[in-house]
């Protein structure tokens, strides 16, 4: 038989007679296949591919040699290099492109029967090549291959049907083995020539293994190998659905959320990494996973915690609080309050305190009538000054100044009174607001008011001696036109034999000016009448304490400013707290919030994992920052481990709820070890490990010993000291996992990450710690007895 081009055993259209369905139960000759088609894999990335790249570096390399030999070697020429260069780094990029695949170029085959298309042998991979006839995991096809309870489906209206479900392990550029999840050629073949050689598999037949494999990795993974259907039913959820998985420990919720959102945007190229916001337990976390970000290709997809979040939303008002956090820690007493609905309730009371209080002194009843007078008087006076602006250069000139260019750009007036007529216009604006138009945000009111105040302020103080100095200036252009016509008539001249005035026309301009400057002299004058009121209802918002507090606010940051000294300083107080604390952030936000101000970033997807920890009120803030976000949160009740914080039933998120309590991390002895002690409900997969040892305080080390992949000793915080020794290292000091060192750390910090070996000192903690602390161990877990 003539051997098949790489090209052709690369196709997936296959001619699938009865000679193909004998094949497909023959073990010898499947392996035989999947060599070959390996083979052929290979062969095009290096040929087709790679060397490409490899030729196309070798020419550039070579014109740039060329370039460096010419004798008269010019600025040009080091341009060109430089470009060249830079095509250089670009091909490179595109050849390692294809590195992954060399490696582990696919991990499952699918082979499915319709009757447009026929038979097609599709091989799912980790990352997609059309070329290379690899489908990606994310692709409407690969998802199938996850749904293991289903052998027929629809596509784009192609009824489908499966006829192979297999998994392959490929390592290194070569077969290791494969396993057959499903295999039905029943319809092709006799029950005699089948011989019991098909069959279905319900469970992964790799799951076990690949997971035993990694338990000494000191590396996070990937899951795409090895998701099981509960789990890719979360992953595909539609991209707008919000919804809470509820997942034991080891169930794959952190997993379940970076796939998810790798498959959501492989699937909408609409959906960008500005778009998503991925809340984290910790620093060490986002650090811990950023080997596994790069696979998923979610490198540029923003991961925080929530206290940086907030942190970071208020540097996006101009305010930085992470300079001056204070490093003493809150009082429990206060944290129990800032995250419950009374903090909440009492910011609310207070804003609308203060903004009622405000906001009455010009719209309530006993004062609106001289509100209406100020406002009525505004608009006479900008009337007035209209009259003035058109009036003649000389009096504009009197009145206003000249006009020059500021360094800054721009021009100004030399003399103040445009100056005072903009306060007029910024007073009016402010009192037609308050009375003419609907009740906004109090963070309006509050930006407008302080914008009034300092209008009103510049007023009372500047505008009697501004009127009085334009008078005063209209009064001498008056005084300067009647000298200036004085001594045009003193020149005479003899017409018919008349005396007649030499300049008379001139005489008669300035006279006329004359006349301008005097009516412009009552204008000015009849603007200046009316003050008293202003000033004395100024000095009314002034005595009120609040509006002056207020007033001397500067921009909205000097507005946020003040409403924390009004509200969490004042709370802080009570607790006999100063300075800056990591709550803060949520409590400035919060409070800004409730003043109805427009916080930012505002994201399209909000991802949280632990997500058990956020106490309702920062869910509620959250969605109010993100209002057309879609929520999507995993986490479990049973590792909130923060009395004064956190949820004690998804309900109160109001969406769509998820569980899953097969636990995919734990040796069955781990698994049984908790499930005892703390009564959870937890199942194993069937991994196989060590009993869970005790041990003395003085054998840590020696538990450790020979053993591979991460390590961690995990305690209550206040018994970390007692681990502060030669050969471990404190999270806390330096924030990264150690891969050589043992790593101290307390249960919060351990959440969300995993270790080869666990020792957990369990002195004085809840069983919501022990059910986190043990269940971080993978393969060995010691408890570390007094």
């Amino acid at each position: 038989m003539k051997r098949k081009s790489p090209k052709e055993q690369l196709n997936p259209k296959i001619n699938a007679d009865k000679g193909w369905y004998l094949a497909l139960l023959d073990e010898e000759k499947q392996t035989a296949y999947e060599t070959d088609r390996l083979s052929a894999v290979l062969f095009a990335l290096k040929y087709f591919y790679v060397s490409r790249y490899q030729r196309r570096i070798a020419e550039l390399k070579n014109e740039i040699a060329e370039i460096r030999a010419r004798e008269n070697y010019s600025a040009e020429d080091y341009r060109a290099i430089l470009e060249k260069n830079a095509e250089i780094a670009a091909e490179y990029k595109k050849r390692d492109a294809y590195k992954c695949f060399f490696s582990e170029p696919y991990f499952a085959r699918m082979d499915v029967v319709d009757e447009k298309e026929g038979y097609n042998s599709y091989y799912i991979g980790k990352k997609g090549d059309v070329n290379l006839e690899i489908v990606d995991w994310r692709a409407p096809l690969a998802v199938r291959y996850y749904q293991k309870s289903r052998v027929s489906f629809t596509i784009n209206e192609y009824e489908y049907r499966t006829v192979l479900r297999r998994a392959l392990s490929v390592k290194n550029g070569k077969l290791l083995g494969f396993k057959n999840e499903y295999l039905s050629v029943k319809d092709m073949l006799s029950p005699e020539e089948i011989a019991g050689r098909d069959e279905e598999i319900l469970f992964d037949p790799y799951l076990r293994s690949i997971i035993k494999s990694r338990k000494d990795d000191t590396q996070i993974r990937d899951i795409i190998q090895t998701i099981q259907e509960k789990q890719f039913e979360i992953i595909t959820r539609p991209e707008r659905e919000s919804f809470v998985l509820q997942g034991c420990a080891g169930s794959g919720k952190t997993m379940i959320l970076l796939h998810r959102l790798s498959y959501l945007m492989y699937n909408n190229e609409n959906l960008r990494p500005h778009d998503v916001l991925v809340i984290t337990p910790s620093d060490s976390f986002n650090a811990f996973i950023d080997e596994l970000a790069q696979v998923l290709e979610l490198q540029r997809v923003k991961t925080v915690t929530l206290k940086n979040y907030f942190f970071q939303v208020l540097a996006g008002e101009g305010i930085s609080l992470t300079e001056k956090l204070s490093a003493e820690r809150e009082p429990e007493a206060y944290l129990r309050y800032v995250y419950s609905g009374r903090f909440a309730a009492d910011t609310k009371k207070r804003i609308e305190g203060i903004y009622d209080g405000l906001y009455g002194i010009f719209a309530d009843e006993a004062c609106r009538e001289v509100a209406e007078r100020l406002l009525a008087d505004c608009k006479t006076r900008q009337e007035r000054y209209l009259k003035i602006k058109n009036a003649s250069v000389r009096i504009r000139r009197a009145v206003l100044g000249e006009m020059k260019e500021s360094k800054e750009g721009g021009f100004y007036f030399t003399k103040p009174f445009r100056t005072l007529m903009s306060a007029f216009v910024q007073a009016e604006d402010f009192l037609g607001f308050v009375l003419n138009e609907e009740a906004r945000t109090p963070d309006y009111f509050f930006r407008q008011f302080v914008e009034f105040y300092r209008s009103a302020h510049f007023l009372s103080a500047n505008g009697e001696k501004i009127f009085a100095g334009a008078e005063a200036d209209l009064n001498e252009l008056v005084n300067q036109l009647e000298k200036e016509i004085f001594d045009l008539k003193r020149y005479r001249r003899k017409l018919g034999g008349t005396e007649v005035y030499t300049y008379a026309e001139r005489i008669e301009k300035r006279e006329e000016l004359k006349r301008e400057t005097e009516k412009s002299l009552a204008t000015v004058r009849d603007m200046g009448a009316g003050l008293e009121l202003f000033r004395e209802f100024f000095e009314v918002v002034r005595l009120t304490g609040i509006g002056a507090d207020l007033g001397k606010c500067k921009n909205g940051v000097d507005i946020a400013r003040w409403l924390y000294r009004e509200t969490v300083q004042k709370q802080k107080k009570k607790y006999g707290m100063k300075g800056i604390y990591p709550s803060d952030g949520y409590a400035l936000c919060a409070v800004l919030a409730a003043a109805g101000r427009k916080l930012t970033p505002r994201f399209g997807l909000v991802f949280i994992d632990e997500g058990q920890d956020v106490s309702p009120d920062e869910y509620a803030l959250l969605k109010q920052i993100n209002s057309d976000a879609a929520f999507n949160v995993f986490g479990d009740l049973k590792q909130n481990i923060t009395p004064f914080r956190g949820v004690k039933d998804w309900s109160v998120l109001g969406c769509n709820e998820y569980t899953l309590n097969r636990n995919y991390r734990n040796t069955n002895e781990i698994v049984e070890f908790v499930s005892g002690v703390l009564d959870v409900d937890m199942s194993a997969i069937g991994l196989a490990g060590s009993e869970v040892k005790r041990i003395r305080q003085n054998k840590v080390s020696g538990f450790f010993r020979e053993k591979q992949g991460l390590k961690a000793v995990i305690a209550k915080e206040e018994y970390l000291p007692l681990f502060a020794k030669r050969g471990f290292k404190m999270l806390s000091a330096g924030g990264n996992i150690s891969k050589t060192k043992i790593n101290v750390m307390s249960v919060y910090e351990s959440k969300g990450l995993e270790f080869s070996a666990v020792a957990v000192y369990d002195k004085d903690m809840t069983e919501n710690e022990k059910y986190i602390a043990y269940t971080r161990a993978l393969r060995d877990l010691a408890v570390i007895e007094e």
